[in-house]
């Protein structure tokens, strides 16, 4: 699922669905998760 992400044009597409970013092929990601993620690349 997480294939097609690497085309920009596809990454594009990302929609916020109930609050988390989602792509047509139905991936999503935790905003949770992310916010983890972002703030341990800060720390770094």
């Amino acid at each position: 699922m997480v294939e097609p992400l690497r085309d920009l044009t596809f990454f594009r597409r990302v929609a916020l669905v109930d609050g988390a970013p989602t792509w047509p092929n139905g991936y999503d990601a935790c905003p949770d998760w992310l916010r983890l993620e972002i703030e341990s690349a800060r720390n770094i």
